[in-house]
């Protein structure tokens, strides 16, 4: 979980992910940006080109500014992929750990 502008929001730790993704429709209502520039991504469809956003956002306690791709992941479990642009800012990843479902206020897809 992270927060952006005070919303909780559902996220998965993508380690295998150069840059932190945010789901297109999520950054509408938040209302982030502005697009700073856009990447190429490859995925199994292929390759895509995507904007790049930068963001604000907290996650474990700490405030960090990071590079979001924007992506559509309506159809997907969580609107925010962590990629390795922030893992590698000193965060230790505890496959233990799991987001806990009672927590009404945070946001999923």
């Amino acid at each position: 979980m992270l927060v952006i502008h005070g919303k909780k929001i559902r996220a998965k730790i993508d380690s295998g992910a150069g840059v932190s993704s945010i789901d297109y429709g999520l950054a509408k209502k938040l209302k982030v940006g502005p697009i700073i520039g856009q990447a190429a991504v490859t995925n199994t469809l292929g390759k895509t080109y995507r904007p790049i956003i930068m963001l604000e956002v907290e996650i474990a306690g700490r405030v960090i500014e990071a590079k979001f791709n924007i992506a559509v992941r309506d159809n997907l479990r969580y609107p925010i992929l962590i990629g390795k642009n922030i893992l590698r800012q000193d965060f230790i990843i505890d496959s233990k750990k799991k987001l806990k479902k009672s927590d009404k206020e945070i946001i999923k897809n």
